[in-house]
């Protein structure tokens, strides 16, 4: 009973996160890349539900070796009410293609960052949640932070669609987190990030691009319900992402170039 009650408290704090959006650090989704050889590449751009943007570019100069380069950006210009990111990473992997259908891979890496994120507080009333003592006033947090991940991901190749998972696991260290100017406590956080994903399109007319849909989770295991900080908790929350993207392959640009002659 005790761990049922605790999932679905994780479930609501992932859902409330999602929807009040109070954390400053939204992370780049964890990536998959589909390459089967060497010389291939892939290049990726998706728009988040929110409105963030994210582009990335994968390679491999090996066979089985992969490289991996990403940034995102979330303009903002209200002045009252607002949320903008910033930020970049890179890491290096390898992949194993099984039967002609299988891709599995696994990625190192590093990132750097920034955030801006300025709300008014409102008071929860649910009964696993903490309300604030302050509802109604204003918190404008600003944050500097570096990370190292891990991640491993799997793909099913069916033809006209791909299916596929990932997880990623994040050490994010704040260089600088402050809420109107004032430090917050919080140094470092672990963040647990899995992720599903389809792909669909390619073969016929235009091998070279897919549509892609994906949908991930970015959660601290350290539990935030540990804290009775209300600033540790909002940059501790779970948050829910939903994306739409455009995959081109660019190594297959001459395969289509002979077809189309």
């Amino acid at each position: 009973m005790r761990a049922y009650l605790r999932l679905k408290n994780s479930l609501l704090f992932v859902a409330a996160g999602s929807l009040t959006g109070c954390s400053v650090y939204l992370p780049l989704q964890t990536s998959a890349p589909l390459l089967h050889d060497k010389g291939e590449a892939e290049v990726v751009g998706s728009a988040y539900l929110s409105g963030r943007l994210e582009g990335s570019v994968a390679y491999s100069p090996l066979q089985h070796v992969l490289v991996r380069a990403a940034g995102g950006l979330r303009p903002d210009n209200r002045d009252s009410t607002y949320s903008r990111s910033r930020q970049w990473e890179a890491g290096a992997g390898g992949y194993y293609y099984i039967k002609e259908q299988w891709l599995i891979g696994g990625l190192l890496g590093y990132g750097y960052g920034q955030g801006e994120r300025r709300y008014q507080k409102t008071r929860l009333t649910a009964a696993f949640i903490i309300p604030y003592p302050t509802a109604g006033s204003t918190v404008a947090y600003h944050s500097r932070f570096h990370k190292l991940f891990g991640e491993a991901y799997i793909a099913h190749d069916a033809g006209w669609t791909t299916f596929g998972a990932a997880c990623r696991l994040s050490q994010v260290a704040f260089a600088s987190l402050t809420n109107h100017g004032v430090p917050v406590p919080l140094r470092r956080m672990t963040r647990l990030e899995p992720m599903l994903f389809m792909r669909f399109g390619g073969p016929g007319r235009l091998p070279w691009l897919q549509g892609q849909v994906a949908t991930s989770v970015s959660v601290s295991p350290e539990g935030r319900s540990r804290s009775l900080n209300p600033e540790i908790r909002d940059n501790k929350e779970g948050r829910l992402f939903t994306t739409l993207g455009l995959v081109i392959y660019p190594h297959l640009f001459r395969e289509y170039a002979g077809r189309s002659r």
